[in-house]
Order: structure tokens, then sequence, then C-alpha cells
């Protein structure tokens, strides 16, 4: 049964990293991640397909069959959130630094096993756990928590600026389903490290791949399909990463009185060409509509308006449905074919925003309107 988990696994990520790399454009610096990162996947599957590893003693991925390889999976998840969030289009060369603890710790195992014909002795001297397979488990659990942190922080100081991009949420833009896979794929790996440690401390056989390979069958499908359909967001500028955007503002070189006249020729855009209509209406079509730089048009919103861009344009949105509801034309308009018709463009954001605007749902305000 695992063998057809593993042969479905191989065929999936070799088929899923050619896919993305030979029909998705542009092929963006996050696909080329991905694409090479299923291979490492695959690779590691193959390595327990033909059962070559180091020792045949225990189950435990991250130190046995395809092990070594698990231990490049954190950074490249690091590495495709960071560049997911960033919109950079270019690979840095310092960012290779992540790999090194899984280089070093490759080639020092590979040749330690080579020269040494009895490398299972050192890892189960006299059928204990030594001291060497200990540290293995001491690097590999630093490695797999010290980039979730790295991962999760990510994720934490993109959530607090995306609404500075994006005048609307959906599951690319909010990347809901990054971070489901993120919590996912370390869930799967600290839940093997509590399994193999019971299994250890008590001597219970407990077949790890009995859980582990089909929830990677799982997880190989939806970051492949996920990762496929991706847009590249926008990059953010410096200025919008800041938690303290004041402070940071301060070096933007933006005078206070054309950010008093900007601010008037954003409010003015949007009132005439109601550039909300358009549901997907973002920060770099604004910049681009107005000809003010996308930071200015940030710092502008958050320092003269005390808004983000998100708050911005729905309350422009907001106020179309408050002024659809009142005419006869729309009447029998369902709620939610008038939040449409307004620019809205999810059900569930539209309710959320509207009651924050009003302090009132839609349907309570529409039918006190009625009633009054």
């Amino acid at each position: 049964m695992l063998d057809a988990f593993l042969h479905i696994n191989i065929a999936q990520t070799l088929f899923a990293a050619i896919i993305i790399v030979v029909t998705k454009r542009p092929l963006n610096i996050t696909d080329k991640l991905l694409s090479t990162w299923l291979i490492f996947v695959m690779c590691s599957f193959i390595m327990k397909l033909i059962n070559i590893d180091f020792q045949d003693q225990f189950e435990f991925d991250m130190i046995g069959r395809g092990a070594i390889i698990t231990l490049s999976f954190p950074p490249f998840l690091y590495l495709y959130v960071k560049y997911l969030i960033s919109g950079d289009s270019k690979f840095k060369a310092f960012d290779l630094v992540h790999f090194l603890p899984f280089v070093f710790i490759s080639f020092y195992v590979l040749s330690l096993s080579y020269y040494n014909p009895k490398f299972s002795a050192l890892l189960y001297p006299n059928g204990n756990i030594g001291l060497l397979l200990i540290l293995f488990g001491i690097i590999s659990v630093s490695i797999f928590t010290i980039y979730a942190y790295l991962t999760i922080r990510l994720l934490k100081q993109y959530r607090k600026t995306v609404d500075n991009l994006y005048s609307f949420h959906n599951i690319n833009v909010s990347l809901k389903w990054v971070w489901t896979l993120v919590l996912i794929f370390y869930s799967y790996y600290f839940l093997a490290i509590v399994i193999t440690f019971f299994n250890k401390l008590f001597e219970i056989e407990f077949k790890m791949s009995n859980i582990l390979i089909p929830v990677y069958t799982f997880f190989i499908y939806v970051i492949s399909f996920r990762g496929y359909v991706q847009p590249k967001l926008l990059a953010q500028k410096e200025e919008t990463k800041d938690n303290k955007p004041t402070e940071s503002y301060q070096k933007s070189g933006l005078k206070k009185s054309d950010a008093d006249k900007y601010a008037k020729m954003i409010t003015k855009l949007m009132q005439e060409e109601k550039l909300w209509l358009n549901p997907e209406v973002n920060l770099k079509e604004i910049s681009q509509h107005i000809g003010i730089p996308q930071h200015y048009i940030t710092q502008i919103l958050n320092e003269q308006l005390n808004k983000n861009l998100y708050t911005f344009v729905n309350e422009f949105r907001a106020n179309e449905v408050i002024r659809l509801f009142k005419e006869e034309k729309y009447k029998n308009w369902s709620i939610i074919a008038i939040a449409f018709e307004a620019g809205f463009n999810s059900k569930s954001s539209f309710n959320t925003f509207f009651k924050k605007f009003t302090g009132k749902t839609p349907s309570e305000y529409r039918k006190e309107l009625a009633s009054g």
C-alpha cells in the first residue's frame, strides 16, 4: 500500500514540477523555487522506494530514508513565502546561505557512511541510540523550529501590510492557503518528532509511514495546484514592511505641502473616476492612474487620512451601497447583487466591512431605510 503512495508521490511531484516550468507564464522566482522544491521532494521519495538509506533500524523521516533531503524543505518553504510576499523578481544569491546546514550535514553523513562500513554502529552503539544520532536529531529539530518561526513571522508581517496594497480580499491575496499549508507542514513534522520520541522511549512499534506518506500525497497536490494558480503579488516597498510607518516615512522625502496636494488628488480621482467600481483595484493601478509613487500613496493614506488602502476604497463602495439601497431601481435587487454592483467581490468581506463602517448589518440598514 505504501509503495503505491510512493509511486503516486514520485509521479505527482515530477509532473507538477514539469508543468510549472513548461506551461506557467510568466515564470516567477516563486515558481522556480516551488518546482525545485518538488524535485527535492521527489528525490526523497525515490530514496525511500529503492531503500537507499544510512541505516535500516528506524523509520523517522528526518534521519531515516530520504531524511537528509527533508532538511532542505524548511528553507525552501521559507524562501517561497519570502519571495511570494516581497514580489521580488530576482533571486538573491545570499539566500543560498539558508541551505548550508543541509549541504554540510549531507556531505558529512555521506562521507562518514562511505568511509565507515559500520556506520549503523555509530548511530546505534550496543543497540542504543548513539550520540551522533542524538546530534542529528537536535540539529533537525532546530532547523524545523527556526524556520517555522521565520516563516510564520513573515506571514504575520504580510497580514499587517496587505491592506495597504489591495482593496479586496481573496485566497491569493490573503494567502490563506499558504497559512494552511505552513501549519499542516510543520504540524506534520512535529507530530512525527513526538511519535518517534514515544516510539523510542516506550519501545512502541508504530509505523510512521502509515501516516506520513498519505498525508504527503495530499500536501503535494495542494501546494502544486495552489502554487500554479497563485499570481505574483505586488512588490512591497520598504516603507510598507515597517511595523512603524511614521518612522520610515520621515525619510521618504515627501513634503507636507505635496502630501496635502496629493491627498486631494487621490480623493478627487476616486470621486470622479470611481476606480472603486473595479473589484480588484490595487495600489499599483491607482499609482499608475494618478502618477504618484506607490509608497507616497500609502504614506498619504496612513498619515493624512489615517486609513489604509483597503479601508479608503471600501468606504466609497459602502457609501455606494447605501445610495443604491435608496434607489427605487434597486428595490428588488438582493443585497449581495447591490454589493457587487458597488465594487465588492466577496460576500463575507462586504458584510464584515459594512457592519464595521455603519455599525449595522446590510439587512438591518436596509430595513431601517425601508421603514423610515
